[in-house]
């Protein structure tokens, strides 16, 4: 078995972008729509959903805009990535705005990005 995608969803395009190209470096793979008659038969929402799929050769993220989001609680849900230089992503997304999370385990320190709509993705160093 082969993990192959995550989809998440985001409030904005701009925001993903922001968040997925900008900050996490992946790059703008395609943009294409879930028809209102697949979303309803799939999400059981019955409207057209724009997705943009972020990636690179080892990573794909299928990000499903929907203004209405409202990301549920508790927020435990994630994604984990290893990063190749984790303090230069870490200045990226401080500049950017986006909320960094830290935490002790034993004697390392853990880190999570929340994008812009409330996503929670777990980075360590590779």
């Amino acid at each position: 078995m082969v993990f192959d995608h995550i989809g998440i969803v985001n409030k904005s395009e701009e925001e993903a972008l922001l968040f997925y190209r900008d900050i996490l470096g992946l790059e703008k793979i395609k943009d294409s729509v879930s028809t209102a008659d697949l979303s309803e038969h799939l999400f059981s929402i019955p409207k057209d959903i724009k997705m943009v799929v972020f990636g690179n050769e080892s990573v794909k993220v299928e990000v499903f805009i929907f203004p209405e989001f409202i990301h549920p609680s508790p927020n435990i849900p994630h994604l984990g990535l290893q990063i190749e230089n984790l303090d230069q992503l870490l200045e990226k997304a401080k500049q950017a705005g986006a909320k960094i999370i830290t935490g002790k385990r034993s004697d390392k320190t853990v880190y999570f990005l929340q994008d812009f709509s409330g996503n929670l993705i777990e980075v360590k160093p590779i």
